[in-house]
């Protein structure tokens, strides 16, 4: 998880808010209400889809009934830049179901779970498959500034549970409490309890 909140730290620094803004960054979006997954193998017989993670995702998730998960992954192999944005599932149990990146790969994922009417109606606002991030299939859909100069309404989060907080140096908004813990972990689900990387 060090790895990941190094990145989003570098991430937050392209922001394209300023400080009026609740996130100036998706880096920053998710350091506030994302939630850590470990890795696990892909639940399904269908070949996985590299390179299409926000489709297969939203796909998948509509197909299976799986909640949407949007925000970085870890990938050790894809040196120099090991985190980066991606989209993903958790099945029934809580548990990531990722259809693009192939077994292996992942180290780790930390990002937001979309209520599944939230996600789409982002998608048709945006034309995109991708709900936060800048989406490569469409040039045109670059980061969600609307939720980041707006902040994330009460409905967009799926599983409503207190998010992993991550500290990224000199980005807290005014009056934040200087001691968030980004090593404090609550389980998105019951069953999700070893989600927590200490």
């Amino acid at each position: 998880m060090e790895e990941l909140v190094g990145w989003l730290g570098r991430y937050a620094q392209l922001g394209t808010g300023d400080m009026s803004w609740p996130y100036r960054s998706l880096a920053d979006l998710v350091a506030e209400h994302g939630r850590f997954y470990r890795p696990e193998p892909w639940p399904m017989n269908d070949a996985q889809q590299p390179g299409h993670c926000f489709k297969a995702a939203s796909e998948w998730a509509d197909r299976m009934g799986w909640t949407y998960v949007e925000g970085f992954v870890l990938v050790p192999s894809a040196a120099p830049f090991t985190v980066f944005e991606h989209a993903w599932c958790l099945d029934g149990k809580g548990q990531v179901a990722d259809p693009a990146l192939p077994d292996g790969k992942a180290q780790g994922y930390l990002g937001n779970p979309c209520h599944r009417d939230f996600r789409r109606a982002q998608q048709r606002l945006r034309g995109t498959d991708a709900v936060f991030a800048s989406d490569p299939s469409n040039p045109l859909a670059s980061v969600n500034e609307q939720i980041l100069r707006a902040g994330l309404p009460e409905n967009a989060v799926a599983h409503p549970t207190t998010p992993t907080k991550i500290l990224i140096p000199g980005r807290q908004r005014a009056g934040e409490d200087d001691m968030l813990q980004h090593r404090q972990c609550v389980p998105l689900l019951q069953s999700s309890r070893d989600n927590c990387d200490h």
